[in-house]
């Protein structure tokens, strides 16, 4: 039984180092671009998501008969009953000036639009707190998701920052050319 021996000189053993290690980097470089494509791509879908789900919510207040899908979006009667049963009317009303205050804080509202985008985001991403467990034991009673709450509330303290910049609900159909800013 004879044994292969392979004698590698220092030259060759540097040499093979720097291929292994420049093929190492070159693998790295590629990966990182890839992930960096990928997340440049999920920022494009995001925008589209967005979209979906404001879509989804007016389909679910629609079918749900809480809240309409015409322009301006307006509660309906059931949609107002929910506000005022669940609580949420109450603990809208009971945190109005400090909703106002983070949602407008800092920002220029250029119409109403502007405005019915800000509320609906702001209660989107609304931490209720303590008021959470009633807000998902009402999503129960009621059969609708949590989400919809939200946009409920959302309707409502639209309202309240339409009539707070003398506007109506159904001016968000009308253009106005004035700037509002926060007062």
């Amino acid at each position: 039984m004879e044994t292969t021996v392979i004698q590698i000189g220092a030259i060759q053993g540097v040499i093979g180092i720097v291929v292994a290690v420049l093929a190492v980097g070159i693998a790295w470089g590629t990966l990182k671009a890839s992930v960096k494509n990928i997340d440049l791509s999920i920022k494009e879908i995001k925008p589209d998501l967005k979209d979906i789900r404001e879509r989804f919510f007016t389909l679910e207040g629609k079918l749900s008969g809480t809240f309409g899908a015409s322009s301006p979006v307006s509660l309906l009667q059931k949609g107002q009953d929910v506000l005022e049963k669940s609580g949420l009317k109450k603990y809208i009303e009971d945190n109005k000036a400090l909703f106002i205050k983070k949602c407008c804080d800092g920002g220029t509202l250029t119409n109403q639009y502007d405005i019915q985008i800000m509320a609906f985001d702001f209660f989107d991403k609304l931490d209720f707190g303590d008021f959470e467990p009633k807000l998902k034991e009402a999503s129960f009673q009621y059969g609708m998701g949590v989400e919809t709450l939200r946009r409920i509330g959302g309707i409502y303290f639209r309202d309240i920052l339409l009539e707070k910049y003398n506007f109506k609900p159904e001016d968000l159909d009308k253009p106005k050319a004035s700037c509002i800013t926060n007062q």
